[in-house]
């Protein structure tokens, strides 16, 4: 009961502010006001454990939830499609970015002591922003949050608080053109399962972002 006031609480507070926060958004991406979607997020749980990659990128491994239940919620025309970290069996399902394998290569960092350590977080918003790669565009959905923990994490190895000077995030899925197309996921109409081939091609360390670095 307590715990559901306090988050119906932040939930005001955040929407109280989103005009302000959207006014003053960078040219980057997009707030998005979708109540029902923060509401969702809000409940989940909020942390993960920090892992890497055989190739050294570092992320926290979160709940699979924050895509299954949450992407269907999204109010948006065309095609709702899951990040191939989710839909590939060797993908690393939801996640938070912590640190690129290039950032460690580049300042000498070849042990993390803090694996397998529970990091948490606070959902900020929902985002939206356009990936370009390729020669092709991708509008991306994303949850902004805020981990302190995180920052001081990358401090302690001497490096910038925020990835790219970005808000920590977890990546939902893409928008794209086309017919919306339901498997097994009730009456959320506008999710859409995309194939492992059709994901790899924007797979880079895990994060998408990576390619855009003018993103979120």
């Amino acid at each position: 009961m307590f715990k559901s006031l306090i988050q119906k609480t932040y939930l005001i507070i955040i929407l109280s502010v989103f005009s302000f926060s959207f006014s003053h958004a960078k040219d980057d991406y997009r707030v998005e006001s979708q109540v029902i979607v923060l509401e969702k997020a809000l409940q989940m749980e909020p942390f993960g454990l920090l892992k890497q990659k055989e190739n050294g990128y570092l992320y926290v491994d979160v709940s699979n939830d924050f895509i299954a239940e949450i992407l269907p919620l999204i109010e948006a025309p065309g095609k709702l499609v899951p990040p191939s970290d989710y839909t590939n069996k060797k993908g690393i399902g939801a996640h938070i970015s912590v640190i690129y394998e290039q950032e460690l290569i580049e300042n000498e960092i070849w042990h993390i002591q803090e694996l397998e350590h529970v990091f948490t977080f606070q959902v900020k918003e929902l985002r939206t922003v356009k990936l370009n790669k390729n020669g092709k565009t991708k509008k991306l959905w994303l949850l902004a949050v805020d981990a302190p923990d995180l920052e001081n994490l990358r401090l302690s190895y001497g490096l910038a608080p925020k990835l790219k000077g970005h808000d920590f995030h977890i990546t939902l899925g893409y928008q794209i053109p086309g017919n919306a197309c339901i498997y097994g996921l009730g009456e959320h109409s506008n999710y859409w399962l995309i194939s492992e081939e059709d994901g790899d091609e924007w797979d880079n360390s895990g994060d998408e972002l990576s390619v855009y670095p003018a993103a979120a």
